[in-house]
């Protein structure tokens, strides 16, 4: 018993995690209609960008923070605007935007080998240190992890219902037709859309170099992650991202208490085959409208 109170713990610290990633995606395919594959890229380069920084110039922590959430701001951003802006425009299918986000994941990733090497990085710190709450144990990361993952997602909450930039996303997640009906540019609130999404990824890049540590390969993981999150809390709604997020995390870690870690991504992936058979529409998602 105590053994799986320590596994629900651990996966309520990944589960936090794969929600930031999935409710960025969330927000970007709500209001754009496009789906991000590279999303995973944003936090590998992230991520890379705080190891480069704060293990080899040495920057002080907060700066590193600064530039990781720099890399990878421009980076959803630069995306958005010089590759699925000029698709949108053009009204290209699904598949094309599809393939073309796949073709970005892969160079950011293969630009990742190219500068650091398929070696395997991390970073020191006393994130891995905590304490006991009775026979449990709680590590600073993990703390930090769900901190910071609630507050964020209150706060994505309180800015789309509370501020102006915010009622103009939540009506393109209905209608995004209705930006252009207002005479409102489409663009910019895209690019706001692509900001914010990729911002919330970097606690996740961050934490990870502490934890996990870094390897090319965790972009798509996470892209994946993102993903399965997003449907199985309902694709179109932000708060069932963050749900089914979590609940991948807490899947995963319970699974591997009479399975290897290896099970991890058959666990996340038997988990959105099952909700794909029994709940199409997530958790919390409505169904599709048709046009």
């Amino acid at each position: 018993m105590i053994v799986l109170l320590q596994l629900f713990i651990e996966g309520v610290a990944a589960g936090s995690l794969y929600a930031l990633a999935a409710v960025g995606f969330a927000l970007i395919y709500a209001t754009t209609r496009t789906f991000h594959f590279a999303h995973g890229a944003t936090m590998l380069l992230a991520a890379y960008a705080f190891y480069q920084a704060v293990s080899v110039w040495q920057w002080p922590a907060a700066l590193a923070v600064f530039a990781a959430l720099l890399v990878a701001v421009v980076f959803g951003v630069g995306v958005d605007r010089f590759v699925y802006q000029p698709m949108r425009r053009t009204d290209a299918s699904f598949l094309t935007i599809f393939a073309a986000s796949f073709g970005v994941l892969i160079v950011a990733t293969n630009l990742v080998v190219l500068l650091f090497g398929n070696s395997f990085y991390s970073v020191n710190s006393t994130l891995s240190q905590g304490f006991l709450v009775g026979p449990v144990f709680l590590s600073r990361a993990n703390i930090l992890a769900f901190v910071v993952a609630v507050v964020l997602i209150f706060a994505l909450q309180w800015f789309i219902h509370a501020t102006r930039t915010g009622v103009v996303l939540r009506a393109m997640m209905d209608d995004p037709a209705l930006v252009g009906i207002f005479g409102l540019g489409d663009r910019r609130y895209s690019t706001i859309a692509f900001a914010i999404g990729s911002a919330l990824i970097v606690p996740a890049a961050i934490l990870t170099s502490y934890t996990s540590g870094l390897q090319p390969s965790m972009g798509a993981v996470i892209t994946l992650l993102a993903i399965a999150g997003a449907i199985v809390g309902g694709i179109g709604n932000l708060w069932g991202a963050a749900l089914g997020g979590l609940l991948l995390g807490i899947a995963e870690n319970l699974g591997v208490w009479q399975l290897s870690s290896s099970w991890k991504p058959a666990i996340t992936f038997g988990v959105l085959l099952l909700f794909l058979m029994i709940k199409p529409d997530g958790l919390l998602g409505v169904r599709t409208r048709r046009s």
